[in-house]
């Protein structure tokens, strides 16, 4: 290439004198270009850059965050100036049971550091359930459970019989035909592990804590009764069974021996027969237990 010293034209090298002004043509001076350099393998890497400032600025922020949560946490526990619960305290059968304890205090925060190992708890906002299992010691049992907020602390005292006090049952008497049944009866009682014995030809058969099954069979017999007597530690509760059969004073024969004459229909005197007054003569009279039928419902 050639440039015009004047005009700064740019023409090919076949060319002498520049078309503008005719000025002789110069030729262009390129510099050789420079091959590229391998890249050294032991050069040094240019240093990272560091980020200690960034690191120390978020350790000082979460220091500073921590000890501000750790200053509403301490005020919000130890915010409260009375502390009660209610009830105060608890007597709880036998066979346990549960209760509501209400915390009434000022503050923000409750919890419960402690409590006997035969109690549950299940905690709410601003109460808390009591759980009393079963006395298996048979003797009684005292404990307590202790509510805290901040320094201030509330308990609750927890007294458990050891036996039972009391035992009834929703039906007092079953009454059967002779073709039998069965009937159910629930059992309410202050205690968890109450028996149940009754006479032979009765099928007895507790189900779950509180339900007592009696089956009566066919009865061919003579009318009959039997007691179930259910019981547990020192207290008792009898529940009457009747089944209808045939009189068991008469035996089905609706008549029975009279009591005036032993059955003979009368007396001698001497020589002398004097005939029963009671029975006329017939040594047999209508039994009164079955009214003469020969059964009794």
């Amino acid at each position: 290439m050639k440039e015009c010293p004047e005009c700064h034209a740019l023409y090919e090298d076949v060319v002498s004198f520049c078309t503008k002004d005719g000025t002789r043509l110069q030729p262009v001076e390129t510099k050789p270009e420079m091959p590229p350099q391998p890249l050294r393998q032991d050069a040094p890497k240019p240093p990272a850059k560091k980020n200690h400032n960034i690191w120390k600025t978020v350790l000082i922020v979460l220091g500073v965050v921590a000890v501000v949560l750790f200053a509403v946490f301490n005020h919000l526990r130890n915010a409260a100036t009375y502390l009660r619960t209610e009830p105060a305290l608890v007597t709880a059968p036998k066979a346990g049971g549960d209760c509501i304890i209400d915390i009434d205090y000022d503050g923000y925060m409750w919890s419960i550091n402690h409590k006997p190992d035969w109690v549950k708890v299940d905690e709410m906002e601003k109460n808390f359930t009591l759980t009393v299992t079963p006395n298996k010691t048979g003797r009684p049992r005292e404990g307590s459970i202790t509510v805290q907020s901040g320094k201030l602390l509330a308990q609750v005292v927890i007294r458990q019989n050891g036996v039972a006090t009391s035992i009834q049952a929703s039906e007092k008497q079953f009454h059967f035909d002779k073709d039998g049944g069965e009937g159910s009866v629930r059992i309410i009682t202050d205690g968890d592990d109450w028996q149940a014995t009754g006479p032979d030809w009765l099928g007895i058969r507790k189900s779950g804590s509180d339900q007592l099954s009696i089956r009566c069979p066919d009865n061919d017999g003579d009318y009959r009764t039997g007691s179930v007597v259910v019981t547990e530690d020192n207290v008792r509760y009898t529940i009457d069974v009747i089944q209808s059969g045939y009189c068991n004073a008469c035996h089905g024969n609706g008549e029975v021996d009279c009591i005036m004459c032993g059955g003979l229909g009368g007396s001698y005197y001497g020589l002398i027969y004097s005939q029963c007054f009671g029975c006329g003569g017939h040594g047999k009279v209508r039994c009164s237990y079955c009214g003469g039928s020969g059964y009794r419902e």
